[in-house]
């Protein structure tokens, strides 16, 4: 599933008006200094580190059992820095630091162990001293390796009565890696964070159909330790752009439906965010946008042609290809499984390719936070072609093996909390017979008259969108636009609509693109959350025309729009 950068904001937004009590207590940040503190000295966390896991590997048994035959122990470390203003003036600034520990306890062999989809180590706050972290690491191993052993009993009863359809490895054999990559500065200039926030949020106060907003600006440090048993000795940043900027502003149509808009920047420095000048443009956008769906008409349901724009198309192909690629999927029979016997076969159009590349650090000079060097498995990060020119190439693949496919290629992600699995970082689609826009909107017109169909619409931008993918689940795609227009199927006139969101089926939508625009972009303010939590994605894309959607009504908030006017505008 897909969240917006802006949507995940707007999580810590709310606590502009319900403040957690937990929070009450967090210290404020200071009023010239943004500057976050250093990481866990490295030497300091990979001693106790290695002084614990191999007390571990010696002395850890139980019964029969004997020591875990892998260990694995991952810390994240991360301090942030929130701010946000409204209209002109700070609201909220917070400071978090979090240290978090996850073990991963493996006993039996690499043939035969007691991991599966569903496995997860154990993890919990950590401190970064020494003795401290060694006991932190003490009794989640314990822990781990119990369940470790209860879970082997457990997988092993199973294949008493369960048929094993295809013999496979449980661990795939694997380089072990050392290195170090420092993180970057992130220390930017307090007044310019602060002017940029203040200067840029005052534009909202111009709009009177403006009824919220915020600009939010998030500076992260999180740095990575991993250490296993194998010899990986891995410390790396654990994200590629540590900047996030947010403008958000919503408002109710007369019907009381609630509309939002937003825009979304992640960059490596806050010299890469866009400067004043821009986001004031985009502010002003932003609103006109807000004011054309508020008083634009409800669409009903509908299936027509349509167009989705690179942010429409990115989220599209990651939500009705990219989750279904995953590599443990094909190997779970609880998982939809859409492509698991297809590889070779073509299963899109023969115009179009997919990739999925985290060595890829930019593209058109735009940062890609999905990009790293090394997986959550200790793998290096590798380029994967999934499908070529229509055909199914590969998976995503972790460390745990499937039919075909022994080795990772890089893939392993997780959450701080989770277990790594075969993920997304840079999803890319290409098109190789790529048209311009304007001939996307003709063929469009075309499909739409053909069709006996009085318009087709626009799909712009995207808040995410999601697909399940466990079998019991029917696998209906949804993805939901920022902004729908419709285009009449004779004139080309764009007309506004709001109130509806795209479904589907993977299969059937996935083989209805019949053109590729030339207009490939990026969308880089995306997170990524499945069964190994939250993780950061880019999609790359051009648009997309597809002969036929459907589109359903989206769940709706209605109240009662407000009574007065703004203060700000109480005289106009």
């Amino acid at each position: 599933m897909t969240m917006s950068s802006a949507i995940r904001s707007a999580l810590f937004a709310s606590l502009l008006v319900f403040p957690l009590a937990a929070r009450a207590a967090e210290p404020r940040v200071g009023s010239a200094e943004l500057s976050l503190p250093p990481p866990a000295p490295e030497d300091q966390v990979f001693s106790a580190m290695k002084a614990e896991m191999d007390r571990s590997l010696h002395n850890l048994r139980v019964e029969t059992f004997g020591p875990p035959y892998f260990l694995a122990y991952r810390l994240v470390d991360d301090a942030t820095v929130r701010l946000i203003s409204a209209f002109g003036a700070p609201v909220r600034q917070e400071r978090e630091e979090d240290r978090t520990l996850y073990v991963e306890a493996r006993v039996g062999d690499a043939s035969f162990d007691n991991t599966d989809l569903t496995y997860n180590g154990k993890s919990g706050s950590a401190a970064a001293q020494p003795d401290v972290l060694r006991h932190h690491l003490w009794s989640l191993t314990d822990d781990a390796y119990k369940s470790a052993v209860a879970g082997y009993l457990e997988k092993k009863a199973k294949k008493a009565t369960e048929l094993e359809r295809d013999k496979l490895d449980d661990l795939s054999r694997e380089a072990s890696y050392t290195a170090s990559v420092p993180n970057a500065s992130v220390a930017p200039d307090a007044a310019a964070v602060r002017g940029l926030l203040q200067a840029a949020s005052a534009q909202f106060r111009r709009y009177a159909w403006v009824h919220g907003s915020y600009v939010y600006l998030e500076l992260e440090r999180t740095r990575r330790y991993l250490l296993t048993s194998e010899g990986a000795r891995i410390a790396t940043p654990y994200e590629s752009a540590p900047f996030s900027l947010v403008l958000n502003a919503w408002t109710r149509a007369d019907d009381g439906m609630r509309l939002d808009n937003r825009r979304s920047w992640v960059a490596s420095a806050f010299k890469d965010l866009p400067s004043l000048d821009v986001v004031e443009k985009e502010i002003e956008t932003l609103a006109q946008e807000l004011k054309a769906s508020r008083e634009s008409p409800v669409q009903a349901p509908f299936s027509a042609p349509a167009i989705l724009d690179p942010e429409m198309s990115g989220v599209f192909f990651h939500e009705a290809l990219g989750h279904k690629l995953e590599g443990q999927r094909q190997r779970d029979p609880n998982e939809s499984q859409v492509f698991r016997d297809e590889v070779g076969l073509r299963i899109i159009p023969d115009f179009l390719s997919v990739l999925d590349d985290p060595t890829m650090k930019q593209f058109d000079g735009i940062t890609l936070h999905g990009a790293y060097d090394y997986d959550d498995d200790g793998v290096p990060a590798q380029k994967v072609v999934l499908v070529d020119h229509g055909v199914l190439k590969n998976f995503l693949m972790s460390r745990w093996p499937i039919k075909g496919f022994s080795r990772s290629n890089g893939h392993g992600r997780a959450g701080p909390m989770s277990h790594a699995s075969g993920r997304m970082a840079n999803l890319m689609v290409i098109a190789h017979q790529p048209v311009t826009r304007a001939e996307l909107k003709m063929r469009l017109m075309a499909l739409a008259r053909a069709q006996g169909k009085p318009y087709g619409f626009l799909l712009v931008g995207s808040s995410g969108g999601e697909n399940p993918n466990n079998r019991r689940a029917a696998q209906t795609l949804e993805a939901r636009p920022r902004l729908i227009f419709r285009i009449d199927a004779r004139t080309g006139v764009e007309t506004a609509v709001r109130g509806v969101k795209m479904v589907g089926t993977p299969l059937v939508v996935l083989n209805r693109i019949v053109a590729a625009g030339d207009d490939m972009k990026v969308s880089n303010a995306f997170t990524c959350g499945a069964e190994s939590g939250q993780v950061p994605v880019d999609q790359i894309a051009p648009s997309l025309l597809v002969s036929n959607i459907e589109l359903q009504r989206v769940p709706e908030e209605r109240a009662r729009p407000p009574i007065l006017p703004s203060p700000f505008h109480e005289n106009d």
